[in-house]
């Protein structure tokens, strides 16, 4: 019974593989030894990565990605999150973290 369910699992594993589009990857900046910007966004261009979830919008990661074509998805940090409720400081860090980034040549967000 045990081999069955497994067999289906990678039956519809690789059913589902072969639909995907693109690959995204979530990109977090709390380490121990930090890669440069510039290097991670040259490593996810080589391996083929479209998209990418950041979880702040530090200005360095920003900065590299702009112009690299990979499509970002900017996460407020969770220690934010309470402030935000607050629409015209939510306004604030969208035009501090997105907007100034998002011009011909800069960052798809």
């Amino acid at each position: 019974m045990g081999a069955y369910w497994f067999l289906r699992l990678v039956l519809v594993l690789g059913i589902l593989g072969s639909c995907v589009h693109g690959l995204g990857v979530n990109w977090g900046t709390m380490a121990i030894r930090k890669l440069s910007p510039e290097t991670v966004v040259q490593m996810l261009k080589d391996n083929g990565i479209l998209k990418v979830k950041l979880f702040d919008a530090d200005q360095n990661t920003m900065t590299a990605l702009a112009g690299s074509g990979i499509e970002v998805m900017v996460a407020i940090p969770n220690d934010q999150l309470a402030v935000m409720g607050d629409y015209n400081r939510a306004k604030d860090w969208v035009k501090r973290n997105v907007t100034r980034y998002n011009f011909n040549g800069g960052v798809t967000i």
